[in-house]
């Protein structure tokens, strides 16, 4: 039999055993809102360093504010406007932000935290559950460059500022192009190991970070190991919807509010390999590389090793199931770290737990 409390944790410790906590239950009411302001966002970074700005208890749920780094210009007003976007639908949070780095420039995604997991240690897991995402303006942007996939495909960047029909749940993408909204957060992440400090927010690591990650919507659970005490979590990068791959450089960004579950597992983040994720249907297994060839092996290395320490199956079987019903992606290609990930079904397994008890 295939427990669920032990493929939760399948990339923490593929040998391991099964969770000895009791299953923590779905908490959908937030116990906190932490908003996005010039005090709770950084910039272009994600910190060992910097003072939380939050702390909670393993169980809590977070509703975050979060902004998008797009149209974030010294004259956030003056950039919407362009599309006809009114000054009052230009959150005060990015006008604000915006002003307390004028004159800087382009700094980067704009992520909110970091948030204290208290009892959360170097070696330990943590789980994020997306329990709703919430959209906070009705635009976004896409701004193909002179970079993404194909390199010099376009001389300049362009500014493409989108509407969207909130009642419909679509992205008006042209007259005749209608996009079907598919939220989620682009970051997710804990603080790298404090041996380094900080780290850029562009390219993704083990500790999650810029994953883009399309399969975590509403309902997903991410899975990181912690380096920190408190584990120190930010998010942001908000898209409202992206294709695998991301081959343009970014997604049609979007500022999200998120709430989220942070539960922590004791002693089961030590061995992870890549980061982790899952769904009611699937279980999401990555592997990253600056090669996209690497990122691939290394993602059906960890989709084999799962499937042998879970599933109980031979290396040759896992290697074999992996190939005939493992169904492997590109999350994104353009963040200097590239993300595969492995769509392995549930419905393969014939006794499995419940997902999210209530």
């Amino acid at each position: 039999m295939i427990r669920h409390a032990i493929l939760t944790v399948a990339l923490a410790a593929l040998a391991g055993p099964a969770l000895a906590q009791e299953p923590i239950p779905l908490r959908a009411t937030p116990d906190a809102h932490l908003r996005s302001t010039p005090e709770t966002v950084l910039r272009g970074s994600i910190s060992a360093t910097r003072s939380p700005v939050l702390s909670i208890t393993s169980g809590q749920t977070v509703r975050i504010d979060t902004v998008s780094h797009s149209g974030m210009t010294d004259d956030p007003v003056a950039y919407f406007a362009q599309a006809g976007i009114p000054a009052d639908e230009v959150l005060q949070d990015v006008k604000d932000i915006a002003a307390a780095s004028t004159g800087a420039g382009w700094r980067g995604h704009a992520l909110t935290g970091p948030i204290y997991v208290e009892g959360a240690e170097p070696g330990d897991m943590l789980e994020i559950r997306v329990v709703n995402l919430e959209h906070r303006v009705p635009y976004g942007v896409n701004s193909p460059g002179t970079g993404g996939v194909v390199e010099g495909l376009l001389k300049e960047q362009v500014q493409k500022i989108i509407k969207l029909d909130l009642e419909r749940n679509v992205a008006l993408f042209s007259p005749e192009i209608e996009i079907p909204l598919a939220p989620f957060m682009g970051i997710m992440a804990v603080a790298p190991d404090p041996a380094i400090g900080s780290v850029g927010s562009r390219a993704p690591g083990i500790f999650g970070g810029n994953m883009d990650l399309n399969r975590l919507l509403v309902g997903s659970t991410l899975y990181l190991p912690v380096f920190n005490p408190g584990a120190l979590f930010y998010t942001g990068d908000s898209h409202a919807v992206q294709g695998d791959g991301e081959v343009s450089g970014n997604a049609l960004e979007a500022s999200l509010t998120a709430t989220l579950q942070f539960i922590v597992h004791k002693g089961k983040g030590a061995t992870m390999p890549a980061p982790f994720a899952e769904d009611a249907e699937n279980f999401y297994v990555m592997g990253l590389d600056e090669d996209l060839d690497n990122a691939m092996r290394k993602s059906v290395e960890n989709t084999v090793a799962f499937l042998g320490s879970h599933a109980g199956l031979s290396t040759a079987d896992a290697y074999s199931l992996s190939s005939l019903a493992v169904d492997f992606a590109v999350a994104e290609a353009v963040d200097g770290v590239e993300i595969i990930y492995g769509t392995v079904p549930k419905s393969l397994f014939l006794k499995t737990e419940p997902y999210w008890t209530q």
